[in-house]
């Protein structure tokens, strides 16, 4: 795979002599697409050039389903509007290159963040939740027409937001469910009878902003905000909710009030607690979608890892109890 990645280089880069690939070696974790680490050296002219760099391919399967130029785009057009983003170098869709399409992009420093470390950010733990709210807030400030992202998902509506990511996921479920989870349905009519107001503005939203899905430094700077495949344009409280969720809620690091308090002043805008509310019911029930991605792959055969296994029944039964406990708290049950 080196020397293929090296021909793939080579060809992107007529100026560059003698490509080469060393220490090439898969990351461990991740389930949504397959991710390697390498070193690239070239020459160009009399100079001798060294990357180290990152290669994302498409998986056989995963846990969400990957619109492989989606991420890359995402990264291109963020780059310089505040949130640090890794820079992205080259997109692939030819699947002759490395049989599935992938793209490449620079590896940043640091060390990822975890959901599940008793004290994963020893001593720096409040400076980076301050950071990651931050960021987060920029993000929503930020015009998605204007930077050219009015092609993902829901990039060109004006509202119901609510709706169409209901209808989305819905749609997931409908079509992977091995069986109905009442409750999970139960949970959906409740949502469409009682719908959120309106944003103020619809807003970049991740997709799966959260712990895990950032690095960071010892001195407690974010480097990089990782993991964009489901980039789309919603109402920005669905990412403020999904960062909350107990699965890898950053709430351990910082007071909610504080939190959500340094993302309204990034964002300049006001978080609507009672919608807050409802977005809070829709993070398990989004994350039942995922797993049940996750679910259908393994029962169709088409993954075999462990990783998806894992967070597929790990993380889908922690959500449908989210989705219960959550029900049952707003008396929507009954």
């Amino acid at each position: 795979m080196e020397d293929r990645i090296a021909r793939y280089l080579s060809h992107r880069m007529p100026q560059a002599r003698d490509v080469a690939v060393h220490d090439l070696a898969r990351i461990a974790g991740g389930s949504s697409q397959e991710t390697f680490r390498f070193r690239a050296v070239w020459r160009e002219g009399v100079e001798t050039v060294e990357r180290a760099l990152i290669l994302r391919r498409a998986p056989v399967a995963g846990t969400v389903v990957v619109q492989q130029d989606l991420e890359f785009n995402v990264y291109a057009a963020l780059a310089g509007r505040g949130v640090p983003v890794p820079h992205a170098h080259f997109l692939e869709l030819d699947p002759q290159w490395l049989d599935r399409s992938f793209f490449i992009m620079d590896l940043c420093p640091g060390k990822p963040g975890s959901f599940s470390d008793a004290d994963p950010y020893p001593g720096i733990d409040a400076e980076i939740a301050r950071q990651f709210w931050r960021h987060l807030g920029t993000l929503a400030a930020i015009d998605h027409r204007a930077i050219g992202l009015d092609h993902l998902r829901n990039g060109a509506a004006t509202g119901r937001f609510w709706a169409r990511e209901l209808d989305h996921w819905e749609a997931i479920l409908d079509e992977g469910e091995l069986y109905v989870e009442p409750i999970v349905r139960g949970a959906i009519r409740w949502m469409r009878a009682n719908p959120p107001p309106e944003p103020r503005k619809p807003a970049i939203t991740h997709g799966d902003y959260r712990s895990g899905n950032f690095l960071f430094m010892p001195d407690g700077r974010i480097s990089a905000i990782l993991d964009w495949e489901m980039c789309h344009i919603s109402d920005p409280l669905e990412d403020i909710a999904w960062a909350l969720d107990p699965l890898w809620s950053m709430a351990r690091h910082l007071p909610e009030a504080e939190s959500l308090a340094i993302w309204e002043e990034a964002s300049e805008m006001t978080v609507d607690r009672e919608a807050l509310d409802w977005w809070r019911l829709f993070a398990p029930v989004k994350g039942c979608g995922i797993w049940t991605t996750a679910e259908a792959s393994i029962a169709e055969g088409r993954s075999g890892e462990m990783i998806v296994l894992g967070a597929a029944v790990l993380a889908g039964r922690v959500h449908r109890n989210a989705v219960l406990t959550r029900m049952i708290e707003r008396g929507a049950g009954r």
